[in-house]
């Protein structure tokens, strides 16, 4: 997961692997997905985890980290 900023050039296919995706995503949504990663490690216990949402607990907490950092990343002084 990485960050294309619209003010940067995009030189296009060339910088996207098979296994990405690119997606245009307001800051809010990706803080409402940040939440729900979070909500889930909070609430579902770990022997049903990977059964319930597809990942294990370590996938999720990384994923929300990333989350995280990319929330800081694109958050822009006012």
């Amino acid at each position: 997961m990485r960050i294309l900023h619209p003010d940067s050039p995009w030189i296009g296919d060339d910088e996207v692997t098979d296994d990405e995706l690119v997606l245009a995503v307001a800051r809010a949504d990706l803080a409402v997905l940040a939440g729900a990663v979070n909500e889930a490690l909070e609430l579902v216990e770990g022997w049903e985890f990977e059964t319930r949402l597809g990942v294990t607990p370590d996938q999720a907490k990384a994923l929300r980290a990333r989350l995280g950092e990319l929330l800081r990343e694109s958050s822009r002084p006012e």
